[in-house]
């Protein structure tokens, strides 16, 4: 199977590149250390392994128009292999592989079909989530439309293929309209979207949408980024074709000053609030679902809050963040922040198996980071996390808890060509 696929993309790369004008080759290899001990067990080992990504890309130019572009991926973990001849491995994978076409209607429509990264605004709901390993593609159509400072995007994607037979389930898809209004000279920009997608489970499946607003950018040394989304549809239990109404909401703020003749150095505080289920109302789902965003750089780089809602049980979460940072030589950065993490429903109210002792307070998260840059295409990012938990922290509850802190590090090289 590997091998097939190894060869198509080979040969769709040949037959590409044979009818193009110009052809610019892009690449990443990225090497990552982890040393963690992030399950809150008191005589648990550290754990030490290295993620390694290699990614090689090519964008052909066919005319002035049309623009076809390959990417393949090998992502793996040191010793994942089943040998050194990789027999078994299955991290390779193409990453990309679609094609543009620019300059229709007079200039103002272009298109791009194919597998692709969909990223858009502060990826908080759509995004490559490239921390990942392997990140994130989809196979998809994205239709634009240019009208002066606005730029309207019309996607849609198949998230999940689900062939006809007896039991019949219908695809996972997603569609939606994103809109970007960045006036001319101006370092702040406006976004407007509506996302519609179809998530479907062995228990339950949904009818969801997703609109909102995101604003952010510069005004001299300030930055700031606001936004807020809700969530609306119906949640329907599989067994019972059981339907509540999806009812749920998303704010989130940032704000920063930077003062760049003492170090460089950036203050700033912001908060985000993603509704949770309200037991007093029975038929509603008022949990908030973060679709396909890249939660690590929002919830804390130690990643609890990744799978959202799951990992927050369906309480909600409150983050409050605090941020640090300096930049003591050049192409040097090094930062804190610090992420207070809670549940926005009371966990005694909500959760069937409950404890009255149990607190809305989840714990607290510190990230240290930093980050320099070796070489024109080197990079390097070192960073060190600890969590110390409340006593009573249902949503981080696992069997057998047995202490209340944990730490995580890691050590990152990148190059980039």
């Amino acid at each position: 199977m590997l091998r097939s696929l190894t060869v198509g993309i080979l040969l769709l790369i040949t037959t590409t590149l044979v009818h193009a004008q110009t052809i610019t080759v892009t690449g990443q290899l990225r090497e990552r250390s982890e040393f963690s001990d992030k399950i809150f067990l008191e005589n648990a080992h550290m754990d030490a392994f290295h993620l390694l990504r290699a990614r090689l890309g090519a964008k052909a130019t066919i005319t002035d128009r049309v623009n076809v572009v390959v990417e393949v991926q090998d992502a793996r973990f040191f010793g994942g292999s089943a040998s050194t001849q990789n027999i078994g491995a299955s991290a390779f994978d193409l990453r990309q592989g679609y094609v543009e076409v620019t300059g229709c209607a007079d200039g103002y429509v272009s298109f791009k079909l194919g597998r692709q990264v969909l990223s858009y605004a502060n990826e908080r709901l759509l995004g490559g989530i490239d921390w990942s390993n392997f990140g994130q593609s989809f196979d998809a159509g994205v239709l634009r439309v240019h009208l002066g400072d606005v730029r309207v995007d019309a996607i849609g994607a198949a998230i999940a293929r689900n062939p006809i037979n007896i039991d019949y389930a219908r695809d996972v898809f997603l569609t939606g309209l994103w809109g970007v209004w960045t006036p001319e000279g101006s370092r702040n920009s406006v976004n407007a979207f509506w996302l519609f997608d179809t998530p479907a489970g062995s228990l339950v499946r949904q009818n969801r949408h997703t609109a909102g607003v995101v604003a952010g950018g510069h005004i001299g040394m300030l930055d700031y980024e606001i936004e807020g989304a809700m969530q609306f549809g119906d949640h329907i239990m599989v067994q019972n074709e059981e339907k509540h109404h999806i009812s749920a909401n998303m704010i989130g703020a940032r704000v920063g000053y930077r003062f760049p003749d003492a170090l460089g150095l950036r203050i700033g505080a912001g908060i985000d609030r993603l509704s949770g289920s309200d037991p007093e109302k029975t038929d509603t789902y008022g949990v908030f679902n973060t679709l396909y965003g890249t939660n690590h750089k929002f919830y804390g780089f130690m990643d609890y809050f990744t799978n959202i809602p799951t990992h927050t049980s369906n309480l909600g979460l409150m983050d409050i963040i605090g941020q640090v940072s300096i930049v003591p030589v050049k192409d040097v950065v090094f930062a804190v922040d610090v992420h207070l993490f809670s549940t926005v429903t009371d966990p005694v109210k909500a959760l069937p198996t409950r404890d009255p002792e149990w607190s809305s307070s989840i714990g607290t998260e510190i990230d240290v980071t930093a980050k320099w840059k070796l070489a024109e295409v080197v990079g390097m990012t070192a960073g060190f996390s600890m969590f110390s938990a409340n006593a009573d922290r249902p949503v981080l509850r696992a069997i057998g808890t047995t202490t209340e802190s944990s730490t995580w590090g890691y050590v990152m090289t990148t190059v980039n060509f």
